[in-house]
């Protein structure tokens, strides 16, 4: 499990992401409707998500945040020296003993989905609702392939494979041996050799200006 807080202006926001041995993800936001510093926050995404451990019956989890201040709270390698920390530490703890979880530091890079969602969640207005939807798209082509075929003629034969590469397999047209030597990047459209090594295919303003 993945945690990280994050403190903006007057709320906070807590990420969890819990990740699975084959690398399945189950990621989670919550914001932080108070006052909040960002040590609280990150004792909130703590907690939260070792609930939430507790509830998906989970067991002995390995735990992991960006905090130094917490993980060293928590293991008793530090003193509480903020009294209003002292709650915080005590339920994490508790948390940690029920599931016998270990909670172990993480860079920043191991740990950015998590600080993404805290991120999110703290800047998000929710419009008075108790919780909101967010859905993330992976786009693979930019908005603009299609531009350089504006000013082709209708039956330029390179438009038949680069919208059958970016379909869905069981909506192509061609034969999936034929599309195997070709390959679309950033928008191109590109020939695989048999040794590996790609060649762009060119449009007609290009080839004036080749020649």
């Amino acid at each position: 499990m993945f945690f990280d807080g994050s403190s903006y202006s007057t709320v906070g926001g807590a990420g969890v992401v819990f990740e699975a041995p084959q690398g399945d993800l189950l990621s989670y936001s919550f914001k932080l409707d108070f006052p909040c510093s960002n040590n609280v926050a990150e004792y909130e995404a703590l907690i939260l998500g070792l609930r939430l451990a507790r509830e998906l019956n989970l067991g002995s989890i390995e735990v992991k945040g960006k905090s130094r201040l917490v993980m060293n709270q928590v293991n008793g390698d530090f003193h509480v020296k903020e009294p209003h920390l002292a709650p915080y530490r005590a339920e994490a703890r508790s948390l940690m003993n029920q599931t016998g979880s270990t909670l172990d530091h993480t860079g920043k890079s191991g740990n950015r989905h998590a600080y993404a969602l805290a991120t999110l969640a703290s800047k998000m207005q929710l419009n008075g609702d108790e919780e909101g939807t967010v859905m993330v798209r992976r786009k693979e082509l930019p908005n603009t392939w299609k531009e350089d075929l504006a000013f082709e003629e209708v039956d330029d034969w390179r438009r038949v494979y680069i919208e059958d590469l970016t379909r869905m397999e069981e909506d192509q047209v061609m034969p999936t041996q034929a599309l195997k030597q070709f390959v679309m990047i950033q928008g191109d459209l590109y020939y695989r050799a048999v040794g590996g090594s790609l060649a762009r295919f060119v449009n007609k303003r290009e080839v004036e200006k080749i020649l």
